[in-house]
């Protein structure tokens, strides 16, 4: 049940047809605004504006619903996120006065900072009625964050669990090059008698180690384009297949490749090549 202005006030649009207007009162003829998810549904293949729709009359304080009551469709506005804003819902707008409820919403459109404005709200309502009082007053970017608190919650985890994940292949791609130069210690000594100098050693353990890690990263990106199919359903606003995420991950993580092969790299450019092979 909305007034006239409730679309403007929402900043929502009309994609077709009308919006309500001061005529629409009780004794008109009964009319409903659907969004496009309802019309998609249900009135695919047909003109809207031929259809009407049959609702069970809602009668204030009484539980049980009245007799069917035809409603004909007038508009067709944009949707809307709901509360979850994973959901597309198909929804129905009616005239307030057409079926007045004891209980209402006010919406108000400010210029103005919101939350300065609800003191002079409540002082507009209790002008009216000074018994009324406003229940949580709340903007619509507090709505907002609020409906979003479970998404921000699960993404501040997964990016926890992702930088765990980061450090621990980090130390594991360390781990193995600096095992790896340990055991070809002899074969980098042989390389640097042979007159390898120390920087072809270093770009040497790099190139195996990069290799390795580009190896990995192309399995962990097909793995990565599943999670985030996965993760569509989770949280708004997320795309299975994200280029620009993708991309910077695969950055970070070879940058991260590369440091972590670096100092075994280092290290075996440092060795004694005539210590080595005496000691072998």
């Amino acid at each position: 049940m909305v007034t006239p202005d409730y679309l403007a006030t929402l900043g929502a649009h009309l994609a077709k047809g009308r919006s309500f207007n001061e005529q629409d009162t009780a004794d008109s003829v009964k009319v409903v605004m659907v969004n496009e998810s309802f019309a998609r549904k249900y009135l695919q293949g047909k003109d809207p504006f031929r259809q009407r729709v049959v609702v069970e009359q809602l009668i204030p304080g009484v539980q049980k619903l009245g007799p069917p009551v035809e409603w004909q469709i007038v508009g067709i506005y944009q949707d809307v996120h709901a509360a979850d804003q994973h959901q597309r819902l198909e929804e129905m707008l009616v005239p307030f006065w057409q079926i007045p409820w004891p209980q209402a919403t006010v919406s108000v459109r400010t210029a103005e900072n919101p939350a300065a404005m609800q003191t002079s709200i409540a002082a507009a309502v209790h002008a009216v009625d000074p018994q009324i009082a406003l229940a949580e007053p709340k903007t619509l970017d507090q709505i907002r964050e609020e409906s979003l608190a479970d998404e921000r919650f699960t993404l501040v985890l997964f990016g926890t669990f992702a930088a765990v994940a980061l450090f621990l292949a980090t130390l594991g791609i360390y781990g193995v090059v600096a095992f790896s130069v340990a055991q070809r210690s002899h074969e980098i000594a042989l390389r640097m008698a042979l007159g390898a100098t120390r920087n072809r050693v270093v770009a040497l353990v790099l190139r195996e180690g990069s290799v390795l890690a580009a190896i990995g990263m192309g399995l962990g990106l097909i793995g990565a384009y599943f999670v985030g199919r996965a993760m569509q359903s989770m949280l708004f606003g997320v795309r299975a297949l994200d280029f620009s995420a993708f991309a910077s991950v695969a950055l970070i993580l070879l940058a991260a490749a590369l440091l972590a092969c670096y100092l075994p790299a280092r290290r075996a450019a440092s060795i004694e090549p005539m210590r080595v092979l005496r000691n072998e």
